[in-house]
């Protein structure tokens, strides 16, 4: 139980209160020290006279009443500290009822002046409390300590646990933010109550904002890199000469695709679909890509359904297997595992040498952390279509967390052999590059890191995300926060859609103080990020920033400095 700890008491020295009220220290002090010495006590006597000498060097008598409780007697003080003395026994006897009952009667004797003292007795009586689990007289008497003594950490934690327990879980989350804060991030169990608490936040809003969020499609920049992640454009035909023209819907749409034109897709495919024209399952599959892009999932799973379903589908096999494939990884996400991996088997059996399915497939797998079987899944997409750059970067990238797992050095020059040999055979692959600057990172070589995500910018200088790796790059190395925060602003600048820009940006700004700055920013990423999962941890990262700008205030924290601010 807390003792009398200098460092958690309240209120005024001698010395600072004989300043503050005016009055000469030397009335007060003697040889540095105020000190009190007790005549000789009667045995009938209820009061005690100390002596003490004052400027003059002539005793000055001092009278302090002595009371008598039960079979304790002394002053106030002194019964007060007893009884916690004696909670404490019983605290540690595990006799919680009787310890509160000894905490309760030193808070009733001690002196009102006495801030540091009654600010543990009603700590200690919480932490009794807490043990009979009655949290709400947990939440009150640790409010009362830290009413004493605001920046009393033993009591904002105990009082944190006590908010999660009454499930008030921003209340929770700004005392335990308090804590981390005023103890510099030391203490583990007040770490793992943050997390925790910020992960249980960020999973509410998360569900309840995702069902009724905006649905808009990403930007020109993931449309091309989502739909780059297939082998084949299985949206293109062989159109007739008289139907290469605008009249012709699809003609069009597939113009707008070429063009990176996007925002008016769906549109034009629903026209097509609505007047049952002669490339609807084509349309039907392609509104159902740009609506799993919008992540608008029941709806896309609709149109997939349609193109699965379709009656007469000769000749349009691989467009059944592309919409098996996207609403098998649609309903991985809604944790529907069997009937997403039965999707992949259906596609197989139309098609067993179809590279995108195991390519997709291995993603699943990795993502699930079933990492050696998505090894072999992107080994066999590889054996399928040599030609196919993606299940070779991401088989790169699933060795290299098998090697880190398994603190294997071997593994983990079979995933850079990986990657040499994908940039060696597809040196214009940014991608490819990208990647390989980032787990080169990991590896702490960062000067090679450096040149591979340079190399990739040089491919793909439209591309935000290399700009976004290069900036954490830039942090890591060499603690540059003004260079890392222009890099950030530049892949903002190129796509107002990147997520991961605005999301590494605002952490960014928490870390230099800019709390309010750091909240608009991740309020932004919120309305751009994919699934609910990463709109939960989105989440979760405002209310952080929004915990940290609330207590910083309050307690008057100043946060340490970030390397590269000067």
């Amino acid at each position: 139980m807390d003792s009398n700890n200098t460092s958690e008491k309240t209120g005024l020295s001698t010395k600072e209160l004989a300043i503050y009220i005016g009055v000469p220290v030397a009335t007060l002090c003697v040889a540095g020290g105020l000190y009190y010495y007790y005549t000789k006590k009667t045995s009938t006597s209820e009061t005690q006279t100390k002596s003490v000498k004052g400027t003059d060097g002539a005793p000055v008598a001092v009278v302090t009443p002595q009371i008598t409780s039960g079979e304790e007697t002394g002053t106030p003080l002194e019964i007060a500290q007893s009884s916690k003395s004696k909670g404490n026994k019983y605290f540690k006897a595990g006799r919680f009822e009787q310890a509160i009952e000894c905490y309760t009667k030193a808070l009733e004797f001690c002196p009102k002046d006495n801030v540091g003292e009654i600010a543990t007795f009603y700590q200690n009586r919480a932490a009794a409390y807490e043990q009979l689990k009655k949290w709400q007289n947990v939440a009150d008497d640790t409010s009362k300590a830290i009413e004493l003594n605001p920046k009393y950490t033993k009591a904002l934690l105990r009082r944190a646990r006590a908010h999660e327990a009454l499930d008030l879980k921003r209340d929770c989350l700004e005392d335990v933010t308090a804590v981390c804060l005023l103890e510099g991030f030391q203490n583990q169990p007040s770490m793992i109550l943050a997390d925790r608490i910020l992960k249980a936040i960020g999973k509410e809003l998360g569900a309840e904002y995702f069902k009724t969020r905006p649905h808009v499609l990403p930007s020109p920049v993931f449309v091309k890199s989502y739909l780059d992640s297939f082998n084949k454009d299985v949206f293109s035909v062989d159109f007739p000469e008289n139907e290469q023209t605008s009249e012709c819907t699809y003609f069009k749409i597939l113009t707008h695709m070429k063009n990176k034109e996007y925002e008016n897709i769906v549109d034009l495919c629903t026209q097509e679909i609505d007047n049952d024209g002669k490339y609807k399952i084509y349309a039907l599959l392609l509104r159902g890509t740009m609506y799993t892009l919008m992540c608008y999932v029941g709806k896309a799973m609709d149109d997939f359904d349609g193109v699965i379903q379709a009656e007469d589908t000769k000749g349009y096999e691989k467009l059944k297997i592309d919409a098996l494939i996207k609403r098998g990884s649609l309903k991985m996400q809604e944790a529907k595992d069997a009937e997403c991996y039965a999707d992949f088997d259906e596609a197989i059996k139309i098609d067993a040498n179809n590279a995108n399915i195991y390519h997709h497939r291995g993603q699943l797998y990795f993502l699930t952390e079933r990492l050696s079987e998505g090894q072999k899944e992107f080994e066999k997409a590889m054996s399928l279509d040599p030609n196919f750059v993606a299940p070779r970067i991401q088989l790169g990238y699933c060795l290299c967390k098998i090697a880190m797992q398994m603190m294997s050095p071997s593994m983990l020059k079979e995933a850079n052999a990986v990657l040499e040999e994908t940039i060696k055979h597809f040196p214009n692959c940014a991608e490819a590059w990208s990647l390989y600057g980032q787990l080169l990172q990991d590896q702490q070589d960062l000067n090679s890191a450096s040149e591979k995500l340079e190399k990739a910018i040089s491919l793909a200088p439209y591309n935000p995300t290399t700009y976004v790796y290069k900036a954490l790059l830039t942090l890591q190395w060499k603690q540059d926060i003004e260079e890392a925060t222009k890099l950030i602003r530049k892949a903002i600048e190129l796509d107002d859609k990147c997520d991961f820009a605005y999301e590494t940006l605002a952490t960014l700004e928490v870390q230099k103080g800019n709390n309010e700055e750091a909240v608009r920013l991740f309020e932004r990423a919120i309305d751009l990020v994919r699934t609910e999962a990463e709109m939960a941890s989105t989440f979760s990262l405002l209310e952080a920033a929004k915990a940290q700008s609330k207590v910083t205030k309050l307690y008057g924290i100043t946060l340490p400095s970030m390397p590269g601010m000067m």
